[in-house]
Formats: structure tokens, sequence, C-alpha cells
């Protein structure tokens, strides 16, 4: 019986381990919104949010991004990242094919 008692505690010590797993972490996941060449008006612009930055691995720039809600023409909507401050509400903008933000 004295040989059993330290396999007992032996296999309630691996037992108690393997039902203390650490939860995996989370996943971060990139949404990338379809982007569509035309014009539009600028409804908002705010910051982009510095959690989805920092965690997608970047190091935080000297300014943050500045996201745009543009209304299209066609009355679709889309939402562009810049880190130019040019841009305010209101303001009418042209999106190129080749990612460009133009003012109109």
């Amino acid at each position: 019986m004295i040989r059993l008692i330290p396999l007992a505690l032996i296999a309630a010590t691996f037992a108690a381990c393997s039902t203390t797993r650490q939860a995996p972490a989370p996943r971060v996941v990139t949404i990338e919104h379809p982007y569509t060449a035309g014009t539009g008006v600028i409804q908002s612009v705010v910051p982009t949010p510095v959690a989805a930055t920092a965690a997608a691995g970047t190091s935080s720039p000297t300014e943050p991004m500045q996201r745009l809600e543009v209304k299209m023409d066609n009355g679709k909507v889309q939402y562009i990242d810049t880190p130019s401050r040019d841009f305010t509400k209101g303001m009418r903008i042209t999106l190129t094919p080749d990612r460009y933000i133009k003012r109109s």
C-alpha cells in the first residue's frame, strides 16, 4: 500500500495538468471590403481603430490612418483607409482604378 500512494499522487497530478489547458489565442481576421472606382462624397472621417492596427502586427505609425466613409454616386458606401489628413466631410472625391483618391 505504501507504494500505491505515491503512484496515486503522480497520477492525480498528471490528470490535473492535462485538464488545465490554456485557451488558444484569438485569431485576428481582417476583412477586405470590395473596392469600386468612381466618384462620391465623403460622409465621415474618423481615425482607424488602433486595436486592429496593433493586432495586425504593424508598428504604430507616427500619425494614425483616417477612415473615410464614401457614399458613391451609385448609392453604395465604401470605407477607405488613408494616411492623408487632406480629406474632410462633404468633400467630393474620385476613387481611381489604381486605388488613388483625388479631389473632384
